[in-house]
């Protein structure tokens, strides 16, 4: 496991369709696979974004998934898989992967800040796993920016700036202006917001 966290397997190869998307990539693929692994059991080809090879590539790609080496596991990352051709799906087993809830976030955030020794309270670790969206890599690089200037404590009001979370403050100056008639003030208010990068939404 610690070579794989430090990228040192040279068994495992990851390739982005996005950028290599022609047949000539996918040959060169197949000239690699006939080789064996040097260290571990497989050799691993991680294809991202695969739905972004060209009709010639995936008739290319479908001669190596119709009769793979032993020794080799195909990896096919996609969030289009209806942009994959029915053959190359009919060969493959699918995962479906989901967004992660802001529960399991928020708790990855408060463990691995405790492991860490930075304080958080329980409103900032919410606010960051909303704001991810579903992502634990956005979370923990929300989660990066806050450490990188919080000094170990992380508190509500800090996490909202980092976010630029407007918060009830503002929205509360504008109500009351709007009772007012003062269209004016709430203009002013709303300038303000827009220029210190607060969430308009």
């Amino acid at each position: 496991m610690e070579n794989l966290e430090n990228e040192n397997v040279l068994d495992i190869a990851e390739i982005d369709a996005a950028s290599n998307n022609g047949v000539e990539n996918i040959r060169s693929m197949r000239e690699e696979v006939v080789f064996s692994p040097t260290k571990s059991k497989y050799r691993v080809y991680i294809v991202d974004e695969v739905h972004m090879l060209s009709v010639g590539a995936f008739n290319a790609f479908l001669k190596i998934l119709e009769e793979p080496p032993p020794h080799v596991v195909f990896i096919l990352a996609t969030t289009e898989i209806h942009k994959l051709p029915a053959t190359i799906i009919s060969r493959c087993q699918r995962f479906d992967f989901y967004r992660i809830s802001p529960e399991n976030i928020s708790q990855r955030i408060k463990y691995i800040c405790e492991k860490e020794n930075i304080e958080i309270d329980n409103e900032s670790a919410h606010l960051i796993s909303v704001c991810a969206d579903g992502a634990m890599r956005d979370a923990l690089s929300i989660l990066d920016q806050c450490v990188n200037i919080c000094h170990g404590k992380i508190d509500v009001s800090f996490t909202k700036k980092i976010l630029g979370i407007s918060g009830t403050e503002y929205l509360s100056e504008i109500y009351n202006n709007i009772k007012q008639g003062n269209s004016k003030e709430c203009i002013k208010i709303i300038d303000k917001m827009y220029s210190e990068s607060k969430s308009m939404i």
